[in-house]
């Protein structure tokens, strides 16, 4: 009976505190900030969340439509955090800066980075 040796496996894969996928997804953090001058004041996503009647095109909206996100999540608070899972053969953290930088209220200052943890409650 022919049997199978084992010899590469999956070396990393299932090691702890490692973000992996097994789909071509990438996860990214954005901190969105406002300034462009080395400021690095953070914009307030609530106020910019369009939860409101008629707010439309908030950038909130417009950075999960401008990267074509598969998921995000924009935490309840004032530090400019946005989370994106993104198709990674589309985007990397320059490419989703750079889309970032486009809507109008956020600045050069912003930083993305690719999320080094997922968290769930």
């Amino acid at each position: 009976m022919p049997s199978l040796t084992k010899v590469n496996g999956f070396l990393n894969n299932f090691v702890t505190g490692t973000v992996f996928s097994n789909a071509n997804l990438g996860f990214y953090v954005a901190t969105i900030r406002s300034t462009s001058n080395g400021g690095n004041t953070a914009v307030d996503l609530r106020d910019a969340d369009g939860d409101g009647a008629g707010e439309a095109d908030q950038i909130v909206e417009l950075a999960v439509k401008g990267t074509n996100a598969i998921a995000y999540f924009a935490p309840t608070g004032s530090a400019g955090t946005l989370a994106l899972v993104v198709d990674d053969s589309q985007h990397d953290a320059t490419s989703i800066a750079r889309i970032l930088e486009t809507i109008d209220g956020v600045g050069t200052d912003t930083v993305v980075a690719a999320a080094d943890q997922l968290t769930f409650a």
